[in-house]
């Protein structure tokens, strides 16, 4: 539940940005896409639990990722897989997960188990 208390108020406080009128999506958004895209072992099963996994969010929109230059916004994840919420025990898993800031898309990542 706090969750989403945090993300109603996120959206709320995006909604206004310039960034949110030229067709970016707001953290939210950003977020719920993220988490289509981690679901499944290890990241969560459940949207809370994907959740407890994305420990940062920054929308970016120039300089480099990836190893290019930035040409669109795009919303960089730092996922942390504690050791004890690692399906495997074996490890935590820390890592970038970057989208697309129009589309949600993948744009890379730097995590074990994604296509």
């Amino acid at each position: 539940m706090k969750h989403i208390a945090i993300f109603i108020a996120l959206a709320a406080a995006i909604a206004a940005s310039p960034a949110q009128a030229a067709g970016v999506m707001n953290e939210s958004q950003a977020r719920v896409a993220a988490a289509k895209i981690l679901k499944g072992d290890p990241y969560g099963q459940s949207f809370d639990q994907i959740m407890k996994n994305i420990d940062e969010a920054h929308l970016i929109t120039g300089g480099s990722i990836c190893g290019a230059r930035v040409t669109r916004p795009v919303w960089q994840f730092q996922i942390v897989v504690a050791k004890n919420r690692n399906p495997s025990g074996d490890s935590e898993i820390k890592g970038p997960l970057v989208i697309d800031g129009q589309t949600g898309k993948l744009v890379c990542a730097g995590l074990p188990f994604l296509d």
